[in-house]
């Protein structure tokens, strides 16, 4: 590397870019491309800035409409306001920006948007090419920006004033990135981009290969061994290539500039592209960069610089210097900014004064330059307690100091962004999260019951802190750890403690507690458990549940139909929380309850009332809460009526509080069902699983609610007849007010630590590929889980239809082996619906005693072209699981619960209805089922399939489709 370009590239790493003002930006768009497309520079560079931002993918992230079918950057394609709501209530952006994609709103949507205080921005990146199809519907945005000079002119002409000239550029993460060296992509002269239909690219750089060391990268070259590069391999393309050859004619025939420029010249490499007025206003032809008019000018050109190495450098070297000093996306956002900050917008005199100056006082508004804070948890896993708890941590945290952005490493990342407003990652994806805490002030572990051994050796034991354990005390550790080791600071906030009987589960707790700055456990047993761990409790405050200090006045409270509809025909209501228990007879408990609640039903039948019960399931997913209320409701008698009030997939806490607000009393065996049921004014009668339960019932001076999980139905039936007599006593009230307040005051303290913490000024650089993305593949020297699979697949039988008899090979998409199955549309260029390609199989145990087979199935495709074309398949045993290809780009994980030497399965891929004509099919199409591990189960375990994304359901009442022998 030269010499110059390194020390320039060193000066840019340290440089903190500040414009004087942050504000809150909602950034929504799509990163084609991966971490070095353009959508994902403008992003970082934002966050470069300081701004408060939060990404929404819309490949994860359901809020688009595209009526017309458009893409390619053609409009109009509807950023809708229902969908996005939770987000506006939870984040309350300044600024909404629109990042290409055609994105825009409707007027209703977009007046709605402006009515909450939010300015909304238009970024084209496809212009002059979409301008036809954009010009109709960008209006709508305060202020639109279009990417190419001639562009600006037609928008102009047309009388659409608000759009303003934003040119392609780079950011300063895509010029510092670290990248290994290598040879492989070394030439003399390179083009990077796509040549289907594009004849001149291919004529010009044939008669250069004829006489040079060429290299093209993308689809479609005509030159031997070209290649499709990405993220790093892209990077080490750019800077193995001397002279870089840029195409500026578009494919609509327009003359414009370029991304490629940008990104060639932010590697210190040379640019040879056309000769026009716009480019030379960006940099000076034959100092900065080279012209030329032909392959026979362009070829002379060639020939002198290579044979003349200073000159060669020296031009690179300047136009690296141009854009480091005036060309990255930081630039270009901060003269943006000014003008939208001002509304100082030329020839824009047709703009709404009194919009203008609601513009001006949105954005008057300045927060203080970005802290990320990461809080780790089990969040994302639809469990609404937990997601109370990260609502409690992360306002109170915000509260303590509007610099801090929380950063989320959840269990499911587009689930928290939704839910929350939140900016998340997948906390299992190592790769990802040592990524992630680079930028980050401090971390934040808990709250919730985090540090107990119940999964210690299920989730590795001790090593699996060093080998890529994803659960339990060590799964939750590694995080925390790796930000310790670059001196990041370390809090545990609102964390339950215990049991811990396992010796190695101990240490592994004392240590991840040594290197806490400050520890916040959520009750006074979790404080002595410690104490007595680490040998003594001065860092330790004890203090009341995190979900105490939840305000709930913020949470509307919607109350669901069937609850309205019950009031309404005057039922008394009781709510019904169980979940599984794999340390009980559920079955028994199931049957008490019942029993109880058909007592108090025929009692209050005596008194001329009615009962209905509703199932509040707590935690997500049909074999969860769901089923363990099912299994009581199965057993009530017709004359009790009872319903669930939301689907598994469709939880919130504002409609669990809605619900509440209407019951007379609620059963329950979820420590926050109870917890959320008396701060709602509602008397709880408890199942206590686990002695948390217990304390809950005790701490709110109601003991006597509190019922062990085995009781019988009498007592259960007598808690209930007592609970909804009385309701709640003054006494009690006082008691759960207290214990708000003090949880309020605990987490205070807690964030007040995090708070007074100097900010890190944080660079966003280009992650690297296994950095980027929340399905990451793990590192090649992470080991599995340390419990070896006990578990393999036999008697495959691979099958297909509509694909022209293909065969299994051991290398490509369509293959098996003992630990894995891979499916994929071999040579299939246009999916037809009808075709199928799967495998039958055997999973042989290698014991008959109960086991947990965890499953995985990776495909990261994720085009929403392509949603409701392509199915993946999954049945085993006696479950079936099917979800849409492009439903998540994250690997799914399924845990099977089985008794027996073998089951059957089925694993597949359906078309359902005709796709797109693409090449690249057979690659994105690839989807893999593995054997990850299996772990003993429990005696009392019944089969059980569970999924941590999209529904299973059972095989032989909803069966999938059987595919039809070739």
């Amino acid at each position: 590397m030269n010499e110059e370009i390194a020390e320039l590239r060193h000066d840019l790493e340290g440089k903190i870019f500040d414009q004087g003002f942050h504000w809150r930006i909602l950034f929504l768009g799509t990163s084609v491309n991966g971490p070095t497309d353009i959508v994902a520079s403008l992003s970082r560079s934002l966050r470069n800035l300081g701004h408060h931002v939060l990404e929404l993918d819309a490949r994860k992230h359901k809020y688009r409409s595209n009526p017309l079918k458009r893409q390619g950057g053609m409009g109009p394609v509807y950023v809708q306001f229902e969908s996005l709501r939770p987000v506006l209530d939870r984040f309350e952006p300044q600024m909404i920006v629109c990042c290409a994609g055609g994105m825009t709103f409707t007027e209703e949507d977009a007046q709605r948007l402006k009515e909450r205080g939010i300015v909304l921005v238009g970024i084209t990146l496809s212009d002059p090419d979409v301008f036809p199809s954009i010009k109709e519907h960008q209006h709508v945005f305060d202020i639109h920006t279009t990417n190419a000079e001639i562009a600006l002119d037609m928008y102009q002409e047309a009388g659409l004033n608000n759009t303003v000239y934003f040119p392609f550029g780079i950011d300063r993460g895509f010029v510092t990135q670290s990248v290994p060296e290598t040879g492989k992509f070394d030439a003399d002269v390179i083009c990077l981009g796509h040549a289907t239909n594009r004849p001149d690219r291919n004529s010009m750089m044939t008669a250069l290969a004829k006489d040079f060391d060429v290299k093209t990268y993308g689809r479609g070259w005509e030159i031997p061994n070209s290649e499709t590069v990405s993220g790093t391999e892209m990077v080490q393309a750019l800077r193995g290539g001397r002279i870089h050859v840029n195409f500026p004619l578009t494919r609509a025939g327009f003359v414009n500039i370029k991304c490629g420029v940008f990104e060639s010249a932010g590697q210190g490499r040379l640019v040879a592209t056309g000769r026009f007025d716009e480019m030379a206003r960006f940099f000076e032809y034959g100092e900065e960069i080279i012209g030329y008019d032909d392959s026979e000018d362009l070829a002379h050109q060639i020939t002198h610089l290579l044979a003349n190495p200073d000159e060669l450098e020296r031009i690179s070297v300047n136009g690296f210097k141009r854009i480091v000093n005036d060309h990255l996306y930081e630039h270009r956002w901060m003269d943006l900014f000014r003008q939208i900050r001002t509304m100082d917008i030329p020839n824009a005199s047709q703009l709404d004064q009194k919009r203008v100056a609601d513009v001006r006082e949105i954005l008057g508004k300045s927060y203080p330059r970005a802290k990320k804070v990461i809080v780790s948890g089990f969040y994302g896993a639809r469990n609404l307690g937990d997601e109370a708890i990260l609502r409690s941590i992360s306002s109170r945290l915000q509260s303590a100091d509007e610099a801090i952005q929380v950063h989320v490493a959840s269990e499911n990342p587009t689930l928290v962004e939704a839910t929350h407003g939140l900016q998340a990652f997948e906390r299992k994806a190592h790769r990802v999260t040592g990524y992630q805490v680079r930028q980050a002030s401090a971390v934040v572990l808990g709250g919730g019951g985090l540090w107990h051994d119940y999964t210690f050796e299920r989730g590795g034991g001790l090593s699996a802190m060093f080998n890529g354990g994803t659960i339990s005390i060590a799964g939750f550790g590694i995080l925390p750890l790796m930000g310790r080791v670059i001196d990041v600071p370390f809090h545990v906030v609102g964390m339950g403690v215990g049991p811990l009987d396992d010796p190695l589960a101990r240490k592994a707790v004392r240590y991840l507690a040594s290197q806490a700055d400050s520890i916040f456990v959520r009750d006074p047993e979790s404080g002595d458990m410690l104490t007595e761990i680490l040998g003594s409790d001065a860092n330790i405050h004890v203090g009341p549940d995190t979900v105490y200090a939840v305000d709930l006045n913020r949470i509307s409270h919607v109350i669901p139909r069937e609850v309205e509809e019950l009031k309404d025909e005057g039922y008394t209501i009781i709510g019904l929380n169980l979940r599984p228990w794999a340390a009980a007879n559920m079955d028994d408990v199931a049957e008490a309850a019942a029993t109880a609640l058909s007592q108090v039903a025929a009692d209050l039948e005596q008194r001329g009332q009615k009962l209905a019960v509703i199932g509040l399931p707590m935690q997500g997913g049909k074999r969860m809460d769901e089923a363990a209320i099912q299994s009581v409701f199965k057993h009530l008698p017709l004359s009790v009526k009872h319903v669930h009030f939301a689907p598994s997939g469709n939880l919130s806490l504002e409609n669990y509080l809605g619900a509440l607000e209407h019951c007379s009393t609620i059963l329950c065996m979820r420590l926050h069902a109870a917890l959320l049921a008396h701060r709602s004014g509602r008397p709880a009668v408890g199942l206590c699983y686990d002695p948390k339960v217990t304390r809950h019932f005790a701490e709110v001076g109601r003991s006597d609610a509190g019922l062990p999980l085995t009781a019988s139905s009498e007592d259960i039936a007598r808690a209930l007849t007592a609970s909804m007599n009385s309701g709640l006593s003054e006494a009690n009230t006082a008691a759960v007010r207290d214990l708000e307040n003090a949880a309020l005051a605990s987490l205070d303290i807690a964030v007040s630590a995090i708070a007074d913490m100097e900010p890190v000024e944080a660079v966003y650089e280009v992650p690297a590929d296994d950095e980027a993305v929340a399905n990451a593949t793990p590192a090649k020297t992470a080991a599995k889980p340390a419990v070896a699979p006990s578990a393999f697949f036999t008697e495959v039988q691979p099958s297909s239809v509509g694909l022209g008899g293909v065969k299994p090979k051991p290398k490509g998409p369509f293959r098996f082996g003992t630990q894995h199955l891979s499916v994929g549309l071999v040579g299939v260029t246009q999916p037809e619906a009808g075709m199928y390609v799967g495998h039958t199989a055997k999973v042989r145990f290698k014991t008959p005693k109960p086991l947990q087979l965890a499953l995985r199935i990776k495909n990261p495709y994720a085009n929403e072209m392509a949603r409701g074309k392509i199915f993946l398949e999954l049945e085993i045993g006696s479950f079936a699981y099917r979800i849409d290809l492009v439903e998540t780009a994250e690997e799914i994980e399924l845990k099977y619960l089985h008794r027996g030497e073998s089951t059957d399965l089925r694993f597949g891929l359906r078309v359902v209805d005709d796709a797109f004509r693409a090449r690249s099919w057979e690659t994105a199409s690839t989807a893999e089922l593995l054997i990850e591990a299996t772990t003993p189960g429990h005696a009392t375990d019944k089969e059980l399939l569970i999924a941590s994304i999209g529904q299973v359901t059972d095989r032989y009442v909803h069966p999938i489709r059987q595919a039809s022998q070739p």
